[in-house]
């Protein structure tokens, strides 16, 4: 299900295609992108970059060591209810204890691909694993089949999809 800010189901209204364009290919999440921690550092004072200062409630904390993450990395949740919500790191730092560093590889269109984690973020959310504190099931994350486009049509898509969210903020302003 696809589903946007206004919690509209776009798939329902889109319909599902059973046979893909020439040039499109069908692969499951793992061959486009890797879960990975940063490096470690020691002695070295950078931000903490979790949840809280991620999503804007709060400041940042100093800390002196971690896992290090270069400014505009992709960080995704792995522990908790939100598990699946991917962040853009606007600063260097270390990554807070519940991200993994999202890696996209190269060829694609980040946007594009977080588009399609965004797509499945429902059904991650709803299939965690463990009991006190839930994970993200890695396995069922890195089997999510994604489309793959041409990467100009990627770029095309994910164009297509910011007019129509663009309209649609439009739309609620006026409401």
């Amino acid at each position: 299900m696809i589903y946007n800010k206004y919690s509209n189901n776009i798939a329902e209204r889109i319909g599902y295609y059973p046979q893909l364009p020439n040039g499109w290919a069908v692969v499951p999440m793992q061959m486009l992108c890797s879960l990975t921690d940063g490096e470690k550092l020691e002695d070295k004072e950078m931000p903490n970059l979790d949840v809280k200062y991620l999503r804007g409630e709060r400041d940042f904390k100093t800390w002196t060591n971690g896992r290090y993450v270069a400014a505009n990395s992709l960080l995704i949740l792995v522990d908790g209810e939100n598990s699946g919500e991917v962040f853009r790191t606007p600063i260097e730092g270390y990554q807070g204890s519940t991200f993994k560093q999202l890696h996209l590889n190269k060829n694609m269109c980040a946007d594009y691909l977080l588009y399609v984690i965004n797509l499945h973020r429902k059904a991650l959310r709803e299939n965690k694993i463990g009991s006190a504190i839930p994970h993200l099931n890695k396995k069922l994350f890195k089997a999510i089949e994604v489309p793959v486009p041409p990467y100009n049509e990627q770029v095309r898509i994910v164009a297509a999809i910011n007019s129509a969210l663009n309209r649609l903020d439009a739309i609620m302003e006026n409401l």
